[in-house]
């Protein structure tokens, strides 16, 4: 009944809206990093960049970064049951794997070093920032669609601390303790810890039971920091994730015969060190290092599934390594950001027979290196109502496929090559609210070892079909447009911001089938354009109320997202919906807060996997209701509930693989 009332009504008094709101309209002049690798005012950067704080994580049902991303910031996300999720951002596909995506993802302005976004905790962070549209010119490869930067809490202040107890649907209980603060001679600390447990297969919204979907996580971090000489200070940090008997459906065409279980282990280390050398220039530097492991077991042979008893199918270590110095300056005024930045990652993969021997893996192991060094300047003119960013990278890479043991159907070989990506923007201040940004940037992916020497075969209805590399593939290149129109009001409680976008791909790495075998090629192009739009109006706000009411719209409208294929026709892009709108409304008073979420996603184009020649299949659209609500007591104590899927909607993201059904949560919370 709400889910009719609601969804008419919104539209009918926002008519226009293909919107997108992560933005709290009264935080609009918090600092912001991710658009120019320095600090500054989200009013006045030209990007589009959207912020979700720790309290919208708080009351945003979803145990995964992509839960809160698409919830907050309407991207496209892929999850699979089995902890496995990627993101797509501006019309790019969602991608869950590998080292070459075109959204990029980092941890406090560094590589996140997750291929799996699912192994990327929420429960340590103080916000998420999002920005739209190509960041090669600050950030490299993988940045063509954007940039999400997870901003990890750092507590000063006098120690504090919380624990908390869950427990829900499919047998669900959590555990979860945090302490932070500072101790002492400079020093500063976070701890934080957290294990999960889904013991029980989830029910689908049609009230079958989805068989082989347990599982279970545990995580924690650790941040260690220290002020020295007034403007100094070091955090040397850690975070550990493990995923154990995660099982894995497989599709939901084969039943439960294609099933299997993982363990997932992902850890990162930092050290950031960073100060002023005077009052207008400051250094920093950052070296990392990252692992990302995964054991995979199967439950079946063949690819007519017949079931067996468990055993390991295949093995993944991703590792990166590297750094990032840092150096801003400023000069009346206009701020200077040059920098230089190092990154190596290997990828290494293992195959094994049904009676443990090794035998070869589908993909070569694969090594990637890159060098880089860029300048972004940003310019305050006409008394600070305008600024102007202009700024540049510089990237060199080797990228190599590597003698992998048992696998012998491939020559390695490597590629070196460069790349410049510039960027400009402009961000103009009106009297009264009103702001107009722009930007225009290039960006750039690499292609990856297995678009360059995979080699796969798969049994589909009785025939064949092979999938092989492409040696001689070149990196895929964007030019990309946006132009947007802002308006915020605190006193109104009044936020709204509206960007059109325009991207034009040059060799698009794609897949092409011919007869039975398909292989990756640089199409002749795509185009992607769209509307993001925030909107949201607090009635708490111009009433003077001690309490709000707020009501949020947040969309992205593809007008177009095609790729031309080898014959010249266009063809629409898998796996980007035509629209994600995200609406509801927020309640918060001091005591009770709560958050009823709507998601409805249009419908998209794939691929059919289970079908011989893997024709085109249209996925239907859907919407989906969250709830979450939280009373705080005695100041120190609170109580959250939580319902997923609140009207049991019977629904997938991915063909073959259905979403939970409705589930209730509960947690308890002891802060000190």
């Amino acid at each position: 009944m709400i889910k009719r009332l609601c969804l008419p009504l919104l539209l009918t008094i926002f008519p226009a809206v293909s919107a997108l709101a992560g933005e709290e309209s009264v935080t609009l002049e918090q600092v912001v990093v991710t658009a120019t690798r320095g600090e500054e005012k989200i009013t006045t950067i030209p990007a589009k960049v959207e912020v979700i704080d720790s309290r919208e994580i708080e009351r945003t049902s979803g145990e995964t970064l992509t839960e809160q991303l698409k919830k907050n910031s309407s991207i496209g996300v892929v999850e699979y049951p089995g902890a496995l999720a990627g993101i797509g951002i501006r019309g790019f596909r969602p991608e869950f794997s590998g080292i070459t995506k075109h959204s990029l993802v980092l941890i406090n302005g560094r590589p996140a070093g997750a291929t799996n976004l699912a192994t990327i905790p929420v429960d340590n962070i103080e916000r998420i920032e999002v920005l739209k549209g190509p960041a090669s010119s600050l950030y490299g490869g993988e940045a063509m669609g954007g940039v999400v930067n997870i901003i990890t809490k750092k507590s000063s202040d006098e120690l504090a601390g919380m624990a908390e107890i869950g427990f829900g649907s499919f047998q669900s209980n959590s555990q979860k303790a945090a302490m932070g603060g500072a101790v002492g001679n400079g020093f500063d600390f976070d701890l934080s810890a957290r294990r999960f447990e889904q013991a029980d297969d989830f029910k689908m919204g049609n009230g079958e039971t989805r068989a082989n979907t347990s599982y279970k996580t545990q995580n924690g971090g650790l941040r260690i920091g220290k002020a020295f000489y007034d403007t100094w200070r070091f955090d040397l940090s850690g975070d550990l994730y493990q995923g154990r008997d995660i099982e894995t459906p497989g599709d939901i065409f084969h039943g439960d015969l294609k099933s299997g279980h993982k363990d997932i282990d992902r850890y990162g280390l930092d050290f950031i060190v960073a100060g002023n050398l005077n009052k207008d220039n400051r250094l920093s530097f950052t070296a990392y290092r990252t692992n990302e492991t995964s054991e995979n077991y199967q439950h079946y042979t063949g690819g007519a599934p017949v079931r067996v008893e468990p055993f390991r199918g295949y093995d993944s270590q991703t590792d990166w390594l590297g750094f990032q110095l840092k150096n801003e300056y400023s000069w009346q005024g206009h701020r200077f950001i040059i920098g230089a930045d190092y990154q190596d990652i290997t990828v290494e993969s293992r195959g094994y027979n049904q009676d443990g021997s090794r035998k070869a893996p589908w993909s070569p192991n694969e090594g990637r290196e890159n060098w880089a060094g860029y300048l972004e300047t940003i310019w305050k003119l006409m008394d600070e109502r305008l600024t102007a960013s202009l700024g540049g990278r510089y990237d060199t890479f080797t990228v190599e496929t590597k003698t992998t043991p048992y696998k012998t159907d491939f020559t390695p070989n490597s590629e070196d090559f460069s790349t410049v990506s510039p960027r400009a923007g402009l961000n103009y201040l009106f009297d009264g609210g009103v702001r107009l940004h722009s930007t225009l940037g290039q960006g750039f992916v690499p292609p990856s070892a297995a678009q360059l020497a995979g080699y796969a075969e798969t049994v589909v209805g009785g025939i064949t079909m092979v999938t092989r590399g492409n040696p001689d593939l070149d990196p895929e290149s964007s030019l990309t447009f946006d132009l947007g129109v802002g308006y915020v009001r605190p006193q109104w409680g009044l936020n709204l911001d509206l960007t059109y976008f325009h991207t034009d791909v040059d060799d698009r790495i794609s897949s092409v089938t011919t007869g039975t075998t398909t292989t990756y090629q640089n199409s002749l192009g795509a185009k992607m354009e769209g509307i993001e739009t925030i909107l949201s109006f607090d009635i708490g706000a111009p009433l003077a109320w001690e309490r709000s009411l707020e009501f949020f719209i947040n969309a992205t409208h593809m007008l177009k997202a095609r790729e031309e294929q080898t014959d010249g026709t266009m063809r629409d892009i898998h796996n980007v919906a035509r629209h994600t709108i995200n609406y509801g409304v927020r309640y918060e008073d001091g005591m009770f807060d709560a958050k009823l979420h709507f998601r409805n996603q249009g419908r998209m184009k794939d691929t059919d996997w289970n079908a011989a020649g893997y024709p085109e299949v249209e996925y239907p659209s859907f919407t989906v209701a969250d709830l979450v609500v939280g009373i705080t007591f005695f100041s120190q104590h609170r109580l959250t509930l939580r319902a997923d899927n609140l009207f049991n909607k019977d629904y997938y993201e991915k063909k073959g693989y259905p979403k939970p059904g409705r589930a209730f949560y509960a947690s308890y919370r002891y802060e000190f």
